[in-house]
């Protein structure tokens, strides 16, 4: 009875069903996602590409001949909804990656692909392709994994750059192959599928995805900022930084004095905590930006900032600035290749008051 209520529902409803799991797939990540190296995350994410592969897989051989059903208790039954599942896998994959690499991102090419995977992750939803449907979950699949060997390679070793790149895309291409090995058998007569639909679609997203790592619109994932602030002083006491800002209380939206009001031998303090994984161990750099009418920005100091992984709320540092001038100011957190992984814009104003100052401090 139950069952057959729900066929009834799933034919009256069947175009809002995809709406339906990616909403759901949503909601689940939502949920669920903490951190890029929580290890359930990582087997789920596994598993989930495991999942997508299989049912791709039999999307591909089904185009040649026909498939049964497996005959084993319940899956009979499911198994006319497995695009339905597909549609989930892949979904809570792109939209995974598309909030890591949020959390990871700050320069403005990095919203470009930002904008990228949600647009991919949209069609994915609710796009039919018709007889490319095959290449689009192919493309689909290789996009997710190697986003999630990029991911994963920087955790395993403990630092980032370019050869960890260079390693996740060997990982990808050892991993895709094996793949392909197993499913051009079972096209048969069709064996050119396997060019038109598996190496086409994954060569070129491998390629675009190597195109837009070398033009730094990749976000550094696994790393994130977790928090940046701009203070008028920082003292390190009993294992906690004390951050004192001189910011009016209305001005809530500032993390710290985003207004800096300067008088005579003030030092400009910016505090940062940075998010790595356990057994992260790298060195980054602290970039100090003034903005010029004519030339734009331009970088005064570049300062080796090294960071360890394994701290909840991020791994904790200062930088400061003595010699300066009135006027519009950048602090960026770089990786070592200068890949931005988070940065925080201020004014710096001449202070000419001489009352005493409402210092607030708070603990970090």
């Amino acid at each position: 009875m139950v069952v057959s209520k729900f066929r009834e529902l799933y034919r009256k409803y069947e175009r809002w069903v995809p709406i339906a799991f990616f909403i759901l797939g949503f909601v689940f990540d939502a949920v669920m996602l903490r951190h890029v190296d929580e290890l359930k995350t990582l087997i789920q994410q596994a598993a989930y590409l495991l999942f997508s592969a299989a049912l791709i897989g039999v999307e591909l051989v089904e185009s040649v001949h026909e498939i049964h059903p497996p005959s084993l208790p319940g899956l009979g039954r499911l198994w006319k909804y497995r695009e339905a599942f597909l549609h989930f896998f892949l979904g809570t994959l792109l939209n995974s990656y598309t909030i890591f690499y949020f959390k990871s991102s700050s320069a403005f090419v990095s919203f470009l692909f930002i904008g990228i995977l949600i647009a991919l992750l949209t069609l994915n939803e609710f796009k039919r392709f018709g007889e490319s449907q095959t290449q689009v979950h192919i493309a689909f699949l290789s996009l997710c994994l190697i986003s999630y060997l990029v991911s994963l390679v920087p955790i395993i070793v403990g630092f980032i750059g370019v050869t960890t790149y260079l390693m996740a895309l060997a990982a990808t291409v050892l991993v895709f192959g094996g793949y392909y090995r197993l499913l051009k058998p079972k096209l048969g007569t069709k064996p050119s599928l396997c060019k038109t639909h598996l190496l086409a679609p994954f060569g070129a997203v491998q390629g675009a995805f190597a195109l837009l790592y070398f033009a730094h619109a990749i976000p550094p994932v696994p790393l994130s900022i977790s928090y940046m602030g701009i203070y008028h002083d920082i003292k390190k006491a009993n294992g906690t930084y004390q951050l004192s800002a001189t910011r009016p209380r209305w001005r809530f939206w500032e993390h710290g004095d985003q207004t800096f009001l300067a008088r005579p031998g003030d030092t400009v303090f910016c505090f940062v905590r940075v998010f790595s994984p356990a057994r992260f161990k790298d060195q980054l750099q602290v970039r100090w930006l003034s903005w010029d009418r004519k030339r734009g920005w331009i970088s005064s100091d570049a300062i080796p900032f090294s960071i360890e992984g394994g701290r909840e709320n991020g791994y904790r540092g200062i930088t400061l600035k003595k010699n300066y001038q009135p006027g519009e100011w950048r602090v960026q957190i770089e990786t070592a290749d200068a890949r931005e992984v988070g940065r925080i814009n201020f004014t710096i104003e001449t202070d000419e008051s001489t009352d005493v100052r409402d210092v607030v401090t708070t603990e970090q």
